[in-house]
């Protein structure tokens, strides 16, 4: 079988309501970070300023749902950004923001992830990696009605703020960013194993973990932690690699090596409506995405 497999749902859900004038509205998006075309009390716009509206929109000068503003593409352009990036990082440290990390015994439990892991991407604080961060995040702005602005998202690992200034770039409320990583250097990323998180039950509307995962020597641990701090709906996003059934990686581990069907799996009657599913292969090595709707309501 094609191992070069996406998969792509109906944004809208499965699931279906009628709204009151009849049209038909995905049950899944009536939650949070998206929004219905009119909701109770709201003031409906006149027929003839919504015709015009329309008409302005869609034949005069057509709007685009992902077109970032000016400025916001003015930031992304590389010199900018590669500037904003390594001015952040020079700022930290003239104030005294000096590199933390957690240790065995102090935040970390696992001697994989304290010895192997953690010096690994130590390592590697400096790079950025623009590239696989904005392959996912296009798959996030592409789904229909949903408004990243509004959800507060858990984002697990991003190494250094290059992911975090991406996410905000993109449309993400940076006041609505909480980042998470073994190691830190800015204020902006917490001192955190994704493996036991400091946070509240159903805490976030989304989760958001890039090219992390499979670090992890205990997965089911991991993705019960996800579960416990997300909401019931909250937007679930994955990002990993893996090699071939029966192939080791740099650790002498191949985690989820079926790619997001493994990871699915472990989520299990937790997974809701998914909106994306690809495993890619490239000599020999597969990078896997998957986005999905978190329920924690009880089958009947």
């Amino acid at each position: 079988m094609d191992r070069n497999r996406v998969s792509v749902s109906n944004p809208c859900g499965s699931a279906q309501m009628p709204l009151r004038d009849g049209r038909i509205w995905g049950q899944g998006q009536a939650s949070m970070g998206t929004s219905m075309d009119r909701a109770d009390g709201a003031v409906e716009v006149p027929a003839p300023t919504r015709r015009f509206r329309d008409f302005v929109g869609r034949s005069l000068i057509p709007r685009s749902p992902v077109l970032l503003s000016v400025w916001n593409y003015f930031l992304l352009l590389p010199p900018i950004f590669a500037l904003r990036f390594h001015s952040r990082r020079l700022y930290w440290r003239l104030t005294g923001h000096h590199l933390r990390q957690l240790v065995k015994g102090g935040g970390v439990e696992s001697s994989f992830v304290a010895e192997q892991v953690l010096p690994y991407n130590l390592g590697n604080i400096n790079i950025i990696n623009r590239g696989r961060t904005e392959r996912v995040i296009a798959i996030l702005r592409s789904i229909r009605g949903l408004k990243l602005h509004a959800l507060n998202t858990l984002v697990v690992g991003p190494r250094n703020e290059a992911e975090l200034l991406l996410l905000s770039s993109y449309g993400f409320d940076p006041k609505k960013l909480t980042a998470i990583d073994l190691f830190s250097y800015s204020p902006a990323v917490r001192l955190m194993d994704m493996h036991e998180l400091k946070f509240a039950d159903a805490s976030f509307d989304a989760v958001y973990s890039a090219f992390v995962i499979t670090y992890s020597d205990d997965i089911p641990r991991a993705v019960a932690e996800t579960i416990r701090v997300a909401k019931d709906n909250a937007l679930i996003v994955f990002a990993y690699e893996h090699l071939a059934a029966g192939a080791g990686n740099r650790f002498g581990k191949n985690n989820l090596s079926n790619g997001p069907d493994d990871l699915l799996a472990m989520f299990g009657a937790s997974v809701g409506h998914v909106f994306w599913k690809e495993d890619f292969e490239s000599a020999g090595s597969y990078t896997s995405s998957v986005v999905f709707r978190l329920t924690k309501r009880q089958p009947q």
